[in-house]
């Protein structure tokens, strides 16, 4: 295939874009830090106010903590607290065998659930594939074979009833 002729007056050719890509690429630099400028600090007059309303928070939160600190020491110190302490743990104590007991009947449950769980997903599955078996197949004496087959003796009337007229 020949190659084509360049025009002669082709100022792709006559010229170097240099400098056209250049001045574009730092008037896009300029408009970029430009832009990240005014996102950072132009357009959020109130981050003094933020900075300012941080400190003096942090500030307030270093003293309230020592308050809470001395309070709390207080409540622990109460007898009211110490007899509730107490009962709690008593409770607790003799929950524990309760809790124990009623772990290990969930644990045995869960164990049958999943035995019981593992067979009916596998005779769905099975179901599933029978169905969609007869469901494809084409011609009515092979739907109603299918079924047949697929289905325990006494129930092969519902495969009579469900294949259509033929």
């Amino acid at each position: 295939m020949p190659e084509k002729p360049v025009p002669e007056n082709d100022p792709l050719v006559l010229k170097s874009m240099a400098s056209w890509y250049v001045v574009a690429m730092v008037i896009l630099t300029a408009s970029l830090f430009w832009a990240l400028w005014d996102e950072a600090f132009g357009q959020r007059p109130w981050k003094a106010y933020q900075r300012e309303w941080k400190d003096r928070y942090s500030t307030f939160l270093k003293t309230a903590r020592s308050a809470s600190a001395q309070s709390e020491k207080d409540v622990e110190g109460n007898s009211d607290y110490q007899k509730l302490k107490q009962d709690y743990e008593q409770a607790s104590q003799q929950a524990t065998a309760r809790t124990k007991e009623i772990n290990d009947q969930l644990r045995a449950l869960s164990a049958k659930i999943l035995a019981v769980q593992n067979v009916f997903t596998d005779r769905r599955a099975y179901v599933n594939a029978l169905t969609y078996d007869i469901e494809t197949t084409a011609s009515a004496s092979s739907k109603h074979s299918a079924c047949a087959a697929s289905t325990p003796p006494q129930s092969t009337r519902q495969c009579a009833r469900r294949s259509p007229p033929g």
